[in-house]
Parts: structure tokens; C-alpha cells; sequence
């Protein structure tokens, strides 16, 4: 017999059980640490969701009772406890925004207040900040409280300014940015705030006290380790929601993110949003360069990282590769993305650019240093002109850019991060009226990583039943 209880911080669930039940529900709910050396002390072998002495987070409930169950083993739910997690509404009233909702939206709003707690997965393009302000709308009407405080959380600046600006466009009001460059107004009721700002050792935090509702957007990034983490221990609100086209891979860092917000309680695919033509249709074109006379990497055992770096570097610097590359941005209609890791190549691909484009033609680079005014520019200028090539590291670019005249994406270093593709494939689905099918070029190499990595973008690409083709160069 399992019992199951709240603990006094109202944030965690205490199991009591035998040694032996305990053991394997640990067991279960654990992964092997990647991090792991056999010549390293005080790093343990697993990573587990349960501590050792059974405690786990709320929001993991249902992922625990599904366990218990599967397995045949009765168990007890404490009632403070069912009534601490099942805190959603019968029959929720649905509020109304400037625009209409689709169908999926007007379901992920339904299914998250009746929850009240979740995480809902919607692709990017489908209109996540749409679902945001509905949901902070309508938890309003069903608790009867039009100034109910909401902290809603975003990863980047960029995104501050932009879903602060769609929340007041949808009608929503009192809406302030708390960033870097923005100061709090603490007579506001929606506050739009980075994930920076929250985790600098200078913020005063004491308003989040008062949160009655809390949002995540790009909840993928609450993993396991992450500093965010700390946040969640300040907010008391049992609403909490968090947003994200893809979840981590990793089954830690999702029970991570489960345990602080809840189980998924709505979801939908990339293919069933273009089948429903939501979404723009797209295709996935690899380019496979043939590399000839590649040199040979060495291997050092001491730093296993060190032979990927060199072919990192091989590739990066390589003439004919970024010719290649510069030349079809070139030649492709509309505007183009280039997407690339590090800030080098992305300066050798500019100054490529400039080097065969005509001169009239826009080129930018963005990276972490471009001022967010001049990044918001060139989102401007994109949705205004058709002949913009800007190459952007990933890490800015893959997330939360709203550009639907975009009708290209160049991936010139891939790699085999599933978030980081599936995210900067999105980037190109907005619907827009001069856009019939969005392309997304994979450029592969036949090098020992980049062929390791293909691989897995392939595998990425068949699991999500995207259409791919495969020409070689």
C-alpha cells in the first residue's frame, strides 16, 4: 500500500510506503546521469525524481499514480492533497479577445482551466501568445477577479517586448515589461517579464508573493539544474501553466518540468496544423556536401570533445562549403534565414554575402550583441520587403520570432539538438498571403559528426512525418 500526502510547503507530495516499493518507483522514476565518471567522486550514477526519503513534486501526481497503477499496487490520496491538485473548474467560462480563436486554441483554454495546472504543447506558428492572453482572460472570469495578478515568463527580451505588445493588441490591459531595459510598474496586473530580470541578484522579488496566476512561455527550458528553477519556490499560486512547441527529450527534465506545472493537458503536431492548413506547408530539402581530402581530426582521450571542435572549425572556415551556402541564399526567392551556432561562421557567411550578393540587396548579421531595436528592424523590414538574407545565431533566431513573410531557412550547422530544429523549423510556418510552401534547406556533411547528426535530424524528421528529399553537392 502506497499513501500519498501533502507536505506543509504545499508543494511537494510525501510517499509512505515499504523500502522495497520506494526502491522501484525511485528506480523508475530516474535516469542514468550523463554526467557520470567512475573517476570522479560525489557525482551519482542516476538522476532521480523522487528524493530518498519519497518525496516528489505536486505536479508529477498523475505521472505517479499511472506508475502505481500499471503496476497493480493500491494506493491512498490524502484529501488535502486531491483537492491541492485537482483545483481547476468544472465548467470554465471561456472569454473572448480581439481576435477569434481556432478550434485547438479554444480546447487548450478549456482543458487547462479544468485542470488548472498543465502544460500545453502547441507547435510554433500555432499561436501560442494567443492562448496566453485567452487563458489570463478567462481564469479572470471564472475566479471573478478582472485584476488577478499574472506573471508571465519569457526566455528573452526580444520576447518581452513582443508578447507584451500581442497581449495589448488583443485586447488585454495593464500589461507592463519587466526586463533589462524595462522597469517593473508594480500598479500593473499582467506582468511580462524575462527570464534575466528574475534571476539577477539585484531584482526585488517580493511581488511575486502576490501572484495569483503564473504563465511560462518556451517551457522546454525549465530542465533540471536550470537557475529558473528557484523561482517556481517563490511563487505560491496553484495555477500554473507553462507553454512549448517541443518538449525536452530527456524524461528528467520533463518530470522536472511536470513536477512544477503539471501533466500535459493539451497538445498538438506540426502535421495536424498543416493538414488543417493553420500552418504553412513546407519541405525539407538536405543538401549533402561532398567533402574531399578531409583532414584527420585527433582523437584525444583526455578531451573527447576536442576532434568534434576541429571539424567544427574545418567546416566552419571552409570556402566551397560557405560559397555554397551564400550562393543559394542567393538564388533563392523571398527572404532566407541562415542559422548557425557560432558567431565566426556566421561572420564568414556575411562577408560571403556581401562578396556575391549585389549591393543594393539587404544582408544583417544578428548575434547576441545586436541591440534589441535593431533586431526588431530587421523583423520589421522582413515582413515588408522580399529580398532580406539575414543570418542569425540559432540561439537568438530559433525562438519566439514572429515573421511570417519568411519563406526560407538555410541550416548551416544543424547539429542533433531536437528543440533547437523543431523550433527553428517553425520559424518559417507563419502563414503569410504571398506564401504557398516554406523550404527548410539541411545542410549535411559527409564528415564523421556531421554524418552522426544527420542521422539523428532523419530520425527527428520520420518520427514528425516531415516530407524530406536528399540531393547531393
Amino acid at each position: 500500500m502506497v499513501n500519498l500526502s501533502l507536505i506543509k510547503n504545499n508543494k511537494q507530495v510525501q510517499i509512505n510506503t515499504d523500502v522495497l516499493t520506494l526502491s522501484l518507483m525511485r528506480e523508475y522514476f530516474s535516469i542514468l546521469n550523463p554526467a557520470y565518471r567512475s573517476n570522479k567522486k560525489f557525482i551519482p550514477n542516476r538522476l532521480h525524481a523522487i528524493t530518498p526519503s519519497g518525496k516528489f513534486e505536486l505536479g508529477l501526481l498523475d505521472h505517479i499514480c499511472a506508475y502505481l497503477e500499471s503496476n497493480q499496487i493500491q494506493y491512498n490520496i490524502e484529501e488535502s492533497l486531491y483537492k491541492k491538485y485537482n483545483n481547476g473548474f468544472k465548467n470554465p467560462t471561456i472569454e473572448t479577445l480581439s481576435i477569434s480563436y481556432r478550434d485547438y486554441q479554444k480546447k487548450s483554454i478549456v482543458n487547462a482551466l479544468k485542470k488548472g495546472k498543465g502544460v500545453i504543447s502547441i507547435p510554433t506558428a500555432g499561436g501560442k501568445t494567443l492562448i496566453m492572453a485567452g487563458l489570463i482572460k478567462s481564469f479572470r472570469k471564472n475566479i471573478e477577479n478582472d485584476k488577478a495578478l499574472t506573471l508571465v515568463i519569457v526566455p528573452s527580451i526580444q520576447l518581452v517586448e513582443q508578447t507584451a505588445s500581442d497581449f495589448t493588441s488583443y485586447g488585454l490591459k495593464n500589461v507592463t515589461k519587466w526586463s533589462g531595459s524595462n522597469q517593473l510598474d508594480i500598479n500593473a496586473e499582467i506582468i511580462v517579464a524575462g527570464t534575466q530580470i528574475l534571476l539577477s541578484n539585484k531584482t526585488d522579488l517580493s511581488i511575486l508573493d502576490n501572484i495569483e496566476l503564473l504563465l511560462m512561455d518556451e517551457t522546454h527550458g525549465l530542465r533540471k539544474g536550470n537557475e529558473i528553477n528557484k523561482i517556481f519556490n517563490l511563487i505560491n499560486t496553484d495555477f500554473k501553466f507553462g507553454f512549448t512547441g517541443t518538449l525536452p527529450p530527456s524524461n528528467i527534465d520533463q518530470w522536472n518540468i511536470f513536477g512544477k506545472l503539471g501533466p500535459v493537458v493539451y497538445e498538438e503536431k506540426t502535421l495536424d496544423l498543416k493538414n488543417q492548413e493553420y500552418v504553412s506547408n513546407f519541405k525539407i530539402v538536405i543538401l549533402n556536401i561532398r567533402h574531399c581530402n578531409i583532414p584527420k581530426f585527433k582523437v584525444n582521450t583526455e578531451r573527447p570533445t576536442e576532434a568534434y571542435n576541429q571539424e567544427i572549425e574545418y567546416l566552419m572556415h571552409n570556402e566551397r562549403r560557405n560559397e555554397v551556402i551564400a550562393k543559394l541564399a542567393d538564388r533563392l526567392p523571398n527572404n532566407t534565414i541562415i542559422m548557425v551556432d557560432r558567431i565566426d561562421h556566421g561572420l564568414n557567411l556575411e562577408s560571403k554575402l556581401k562578396e556575391i550578393c549585389e549591393k543594393n540587396r539587404p544582408i544583417y548579421f544578428i548575434q547576441g550583441s545586436t541591440d534589441i531595436e535593431e533586431r526588431e528592424n530587421v523583423r520589421n523590414l522582413m515582413n515588408k520587403k522580399n529580398n532580406v538574407i539575414v543570418v542569425a545565431v540559432s540561439k537568438i533566431f530559433s525562438t519566439g520570432i514572429n515573421i511570417p513573410n519568411l519563406h526560407n531557412i538555410i541550416f548551416a550547422s544543424a547539429g542533433k539538438a531536437k528543440i533547437k530544429i523543431m523550433q527553428s523549423i517553425g520559424r518559417a510556418l507563419r502563414l503569410h498571403p504571398t506564401k504557398t510552401m516554406a523550404t527548410i534547406f539541411d545542410i549535411a556533411d559527409n564528415t564523421k559528426y556531421g554524418q552522426i547528426h544527420l542521422s539523428e535530424r532523419i530520425k527527428l524528421y520520420n518520427t514528425e512525418k516531415y516530407n524530406y528529399e536528399e540531393k547531393t553537392i
